[in-house]
């Protein structure tokens, strides 16, 4: 038997070992071809320009037994950090546009199995703590055998007319266009001129469908070739954010199906993203809030630990933090299974949300944070809420109405004010005609809009709302109160019902989701 202060003394020998292992110059390594994306990752997101999700895995040693070796340590820590990343980038994986009819969560095979595709994922960085810990930077491309699983259709009618063109460039930079593994190009009619069946497999196993920049001078002539078709997108899809809608002339071109477009020489321009940001709301939130406006919920989380003096400053931050996110992920969780989805449940009524909300909250953004010298910490998450409520939503499969979107003086988007009311918000809200129709709810919208954007917006006043750019130049203005036996319907007031017919005529925005709830309950619980 070994003893208790020999036990001691190895331990302490083990963490010295690893402190000078963990910390040394030769603890960061960053690939390449990452090149500073690995530098702005915190939690995970995927880059469409470098057509890959990057994650960042996490993981802490295991020392509770002093007698294994320092490097198996720290080979198990990369192995912990690795599996973290995997499971990171399949969540984020799901909630991918693979086309403008499907998403990746269509494919559960594949997105619970992404390690199956993705067998040796690439490391741009490794950052090793004091304590042992790792935070590794991982990139995973949407190609190979896992973007062949996700387009399984690809390739099953290949483009190879002759064209007098080498490429197309698409400009979609003003339209809120979402990007997809392989994106829809559709006519002004609706008519389909390009999906995933027209690509090469060839071309989806060794890179990518199409090319996204953000600038034309990005564009190289290895991704279009010497003599591109350039042309403008008219609109988006009315089923789908990751449809684009071609003019005629560029309509006209791709419809005999020209080569270019079999070899994935199609490059679009779209706007920067903007980041999910939630730092100026640190100091608002107390405990727990649901920020209907911004779409997202948040919580403090508080921690404490108890130091034995002799840890160095930066393993102290990192475990205060910890114990802090620990407890704002539970806030987080509880918050959102609180949340309203319509006027007869709530989030934790629906089991099989519960995977989504885990992922959600584990992949939470920190708004900010503030140590105290007691060892203790508070850290505020955020996480958005758009898109956990999609079921039900209209199919892009189904008909396709272009007319109201492209042209003419048609509405693009329906106000209801509520103000005055102490309606409060849902997740899927319906707008009920006096006779008790619906008007507006889970039929109505299309599922790739609603993923991204939600059903409805929120604003706190008419300005607000007018001034919101889902809902476009020309919207549409009515009266609701809440339903007396289902207080999430809202039911259109008997001065405005004159406007039904006209709001039923709205088949593209309110398919867009282009609604906006005007309510002066959106910023707290």
């Amino acid at each position: 038997m070994i003893p208790a202060k020999l036990l001691r003394s190895t331990a302490v020998i083990a963490q010295l070992l690893i402190h000078l292992l963990f910390t040394s110059p030769s603890g960061t390594h960053a690939d390449n071809s990452c090149g500073d994306i690995a530098d702005r990752i915190t939690h995970g997101g995927i880059v469409w320009n470098e057509n890959a999700i990057f994650v960042q895995g996490t993981a802490a040693p295991n020392l509770s037994d002093p007698h294994k070796p320092v490097s198996a340590v720290k080979q198990e820590t990369q192995r912990a950090a690795t599996l973290d990343a995997y499971r990171k980038a399949a969540e984020i994986l799901a909630g991918v546009n693979i086309t403008g009819d499907r998403m990746a969560s269509d494919n559960p095979q594949v997105t619970t199995r992404i390690q199956a595709y993705i067998r040796q994922p690439q490391i741009c960085r490794a950052k090793y703590y004091a304590d042992g810990g790792v935070d590794m930077v991982v990139k995973v491309p949407l190609s190979g055998e896992l973007a062949q699983a996700l387009l399984p259709e690809a390739g099953t009618s290949v483009a190879a007319a002759s064209s007098n063109f080498s490429g197309l460039i698409i400009d979609a930079s003003d339209l809120p266009f979402s990007p997809a593994l392989c994106p829809r190009l559709l006519a002004p009619d609706g008519r389909i001129l390009f999906g995933q069946e027209n690509v090469s497999a060839e071309v989806i196993r060794l890179g990518s469908v199409v090319r996204y920049v953000n600038y034309e001078k990005q564009i190289t002539s290895e991704m279009v070739g010497a003599r591109p078709l350039k042309t403008s997108a008219v609109t988006l899809g009315p089923q789908s954010p990751s449809d684009l809608i071609l003019d005629e002339r560029a309509a006209k071109t791709l419809k005999n199906l020209p080569v270019f477009i079999g070899k994935g020489k199609i490059a679009i321009i779209t706007s920067i993203p903007q980041p999910f940001s939630c730092r100026d709301l640190f100091a608002e939130v107390n405990d727990q809030r649901i920020d209907w406006e911004r779409k997202m919920v948040l919580a403090r989380g508080f921690g404490r630990m108890t130091f034995s003096g002799k840890e160095d400053q930066a393993v102290r931050i990192r475990m205060m933090e910890r114990a802090a996110e620990v407890d704002a992920q539970r806030r987080l969780l509880e918050l959102l299974l609180d949340v309203q989805v319509d006027s007869g449940s709530r989030l934790k009524d629906t089991p099989s949300k519960s995977k989504v909300l885990q992922g959600i909250v584990r992949n939470a953004i920190r708004c900010g944070a503030q140590y105290f010298r007691d060892g203790s910490a508070e850290v505020v998450l955020a996480a958005p809420i758009d898109g956990i409520v999609v079921e039900g939503t209209k199919q892009a499969g189904e008909p396709q109405v272009l007319g109201p979107t492209v042209s003419g003086k048609a509405a693009t988007g329906l106000i209801i004010d509520t103000s005055g009311t102490r309606y409060y918000p849902s997740l899927a809200p319906e707008l009920a005609a006096p006779g008790g129709s619906v008007v507006y709810g889970r039929k109505t919208a299309a599922r790739g809009w609603v993923y991204l954007h939600g059903f409805v917006g929120f604003q706190r006043t008419m300005d607000a709302a007018r001034s919101d750019p889902r809902i476009g130049p020309r919207p549409v203005i009515v009266r609701a109160d809440p339903d007396s036996q289902m207080p999430q319907r809202l039911v259109l007031s008997t001065t405005d019902a004159d406007k039904l017919d006209l709001i039923r005529q709205m088949l593209v925005p309110l398919g867009q989701g282009r609604v906006i709830i005007v309510t002066e309950h959106t910023t707290a619980q």
